[in-house]
């Protein structure tokens, strides 16, 4: 038994080491477009290939696994705490290695390894930027394991519309992400956050195992009513639209000031800082919304107690406190100008509710 147990740790183990290596191995490798980001320590363009590798690395599964089946379903699916155990560990490891090598950046050590020293280091010879191939791993991660469950589900031969409508919409979530990676240079995690265990096992442990913990909770496969599988779908996209269209127009207000947005949109600015028209004149958060429908719109997909919830309640969570220290850093960054942002925009989150 013991020795069984231990095979097990190191066959998750290896697993997960090879997976993430060859996701690293083929962002290095595959051809990718050089763009200019928001803020930086290296170079002045990132490499970005994420929706490459995604179907690369996707397919290649898919086919490993449904059509020669050289993957036991079940065997991996009963590794699969073992697997995210192991991610933690190389988090931790990835942790020291990308902190380390750079200057202190406050009185604390361990807040150092927390939160980390540099916002954007630059790995394999300035060939790739880490935030970059962090949110690279997590999101092929997090797809990898919904076409995991989602064959697991499958072989019982039982009616499941609510893991296909989920594993679907999730899937578009992903896709889409990397289809508009060049938009995320200019979002909070790249314009503030640092590089340290936070960041790191958010992205090689959260994002691809708690992001789908609604099948990973083994939760039944049955057939969803047509009025609910709309419902999921409209709350979804319509998530989806908040979010895409506000994260759109504020990298298109970045970049080129003055044009407008789906050719409709006006840019109106405080003093060209502050973007205060169409998406952003609902709420100076209306992209937190948008993501927290779309979590939601996932768990209407599924039966199965708290589970499904978790992952918009997570978020829930997120952004109230993530709009809080927003706000701080915007008060004292823009000064009378966030003053009368706030006065054109009173709502923090909800329109006409928070």
């Amino acid at each position: 038994m013991t020795n069984l147990c231990l095979t097990e740790w190191f066959s998750a183990f290896i697993h997960i080491l090879l997976t993430y290596t060859l996701i690293t191995l083929l962002h290095l490798a595959v051809p990718a477009h050089h763009v200019r980001g928001y803020v930086h320590d290296g170079p002045k363009f990132y490499r970005l290939n994420g929706l490459r590798v995604f179907f690369i690395v996707s397919l290649s599964f898919i086919i490993c696994i449904g059509y020669f089946q050289y993957l036991d379903i079940q065997y991996l699916i009963h590794l699969r705490m073992k697997h995210s155990i192991c991610a933690c560990l190389l988090g931790l490891i990835f942790t020291f290695l990308i902190v380390l090598p750079f200057k202190q950046n406050s009185s604390s050590f361990w807040l150092d390894i927390y939160l980390g020293r540099l916002k954007n280091p630059q790995l394999f010879f300035n060939r790739t930027d880490g935030k970059i191939l962090l949110y690279l791993i997590g999101g092929i991660g997090l797809e990898l394991n919904l076409i995991l469950f989602y064959f697991q589900y499958a072989q019982e031969n039982k009616p499941m519309t609510n893991i296909m409508v989920y594993v679907i919409l999730f899937s578009f979530f992903t896709i889409e992400y990397f289809y508009h990676e060049y938009v995320h240079l200019y979002t909070f995690d790249f314009i503030v956050e640092y590089v340290g265990f936070k960041l790191v096992w958010g992205c090689l442990v959260f994002y691809p195992f708690f992001y789908p913990i609604t099948i990973w909770c083994q939760i039944h496969p049955t057939s969803l009513s047509f009025t609910r599988q709309c419902f999921s779908i409209t709350v979804f996209f319509l998530g989806w639209i908040l979010s895409r269209g506000a994260n759109n127009q504020k990298y298109l207000f970045r970049t080129q000031p003055k044009a407008r947005f789906l050719g409709v949109f006006q840019p109106i600015s405080i003093n060209g800082r502050l973007l205060c028209s169409g998406w952003w004149s609902i709420s100076r958060h209306i992209n937190y919304l948008g993501d927290t429908l779309m979590a939601t719109g996932l768990s209407l997909a599924i039966d199965g107690g708290i589970y499904p919830w978790l992952y918009p309640l997570y978020y829930v969570a997120l952004f109230i406190a993530r709009e809080r220290t927003d706000y701080e850093r915007c008060q004292e960054k823009y000064g009378r100008d966030w003053e009368e942002y706030c006065r054109r925009v009173p709502y923090r989150i909800i329109p006409f509710l928070y």
